[in-house]
């Protein structure tokens, strides 16, 4: 009976703590994903890890992603089978370790604005319990700044600011995982002094 009990518990525990440790990452942070945002300096000191997900917060209509091969990175070339998100809201999931790519599609953005973020996703067992989390002012521009001028008349003018988040998303997320926690805590005691 307490073997079965054991199993039962180690179960559930395999599933449930990926889930618990995951993290989501607003890309651009508050300024979301605009031409207005050095996406490299963004990545840096950021650690990802399978399961984690991206956030993609953007005014519908203004940018796309889509995920790249290195080449078409530095070419800031889509491929023509490749996959383009469009919502303004776009969640990819880091299912696999390595590095990935991802740029905006919209007239001349990757090219002209830089926008364009490349991360290194590591397995999930080589993560750490602690991610950084930068000041605003070193990843996202003011408010105030003003929007760089683009010659090309084929891509409509970035926005500011995404109509989405509050820098309060990552950590409704975060207690969130962490009520999971306690719950799965709480089953797992009742378990055991039932036992």
């Amino acid at each position: 009976m307490a073997s079965s009990q054991l199993f039962f518990i180690f179960s559930i525990l395999a599933i449930f703590v990926p889930l618990i440790v995951a993290k989501d990452y607003v890309v651009g942070d508050k300024a979301g994903w605009t031409i207005e945002v050095d996406y490299e300096a963004w990545a840096k000191g950021k650690k990802f890890s399978v399961g984690d997900r991206l956030l993609f917060l953007y005014p519908k209509g203004s940018h796309s992603v889509v995920e790249v091969e290195e080449k078409d990175f530095n070419r800031c070339k889509a491929p023509a089978d490749g996959k383009e998100l469009t919502s303004g809201e776009d969640v990819i999931k880091l299912d696999a370790p390595g590095k990935k790519y991802f740029i905006c599609n919209v007239g001349r953005h990757c090219q002209m604005g830089n926008q364009k973020v490349a991360i290194n996703v590591e397995s999930s067992s080589s993560s750490s319990s602690s991610t950084p989390s930068p000041s605003p002012s070193e990843s996202s521009p003011s408010a105030s700044s003003p929007e760089p001028s683009s010659p090309s008349n084929s891509s409509p003018p970035a926005s500011p600011s995404p109509a989405a988040p509050s820098p309060s998303t990552s950590g409704a997320t975060i207690g969130e995982r962490y009520g999971w926690m306690l719950i799965m805590v709480g089953i797992i005691g009742s378990l055991v002094g039932s036992g």
